[in-house]
Formats: C-alpha cells, structure tokens, sequence
C-alpha cells in the first residue's frame, strides 16, 4: 500500500536536516570568528607593551601568550583510527565486558 504522503514526509526531513546543519555550521563560524579577534587582540596588545618598553614580567608574557593559545594546540587529542559501522550509528556502540565493570 502505498502512502502519498511518503515524498512530502521525505523533503521535510531533509529540508529540516539541512537547516539545522546550517545553522549550526553559521554558529560554529561565529564564534571561532569571535576566539580569532579575541586573540589577535590579546596578542596586539601584547605587541604593543613590547615595542612602547613598558616593564612587562616573563609571567605576564607567559599569562597572554596562554590566553591567546589556539584550543587544543601542544596536547595530544586522540582520535580513534577506528571504523564505525551504520549498526553503531543506529543502534550504539557496545560496551565491553571490561569497560562496564570499572563504572
């Protein structure tokens, strides 16, 4: 039997799939546009106490040049090398015996 509504319930969910993805991608773009003037300020300033030869500490140096450190940058981020399968994505993953007893 079918359903002549399928199409309609079909566009609807990716029209509605779409728009979320676009609006999350507008809002990751923000605010790394912000985290991006945020350091270029933080490191103008920097700059700009160096070159006028206000006294300046090594521990303020250090203090700025952390704030305006990239998220994530000189720490190692694991990223699993391993492959994902759809029955994962649809119905999640596993958990091994050992991992459930040391919760």
């Amino acid at each position: 039997m079918p359903i002549p509504y399928l199409p309609h319930i079909l566009y609807s969910t990716a029209l509605t799939s779409v728009s979320i993805h676009l609006l999350w991608q507008r809002t990751t773009e923000r605010e790394e546009r912000a985290r991006y003037h945020a350091q270029v300020s933080i490191l103008e300033d920097l700059a700009q106490q160096l070159r006028s030869g206000t006294p300046i500490t090594d521990e303020e140096i250090t203090r700025l040049k952390n704030l305006a450190r990239v998220h994530g940058q000189g720490e190692e981020q694991e990223q699993s090398t391993e492959a994902i399968r759809w029955s994962e994505v649809v119905w999640g993953k596993k958990v091994a015996d050992g991992d459930q007893k040391n919760e």
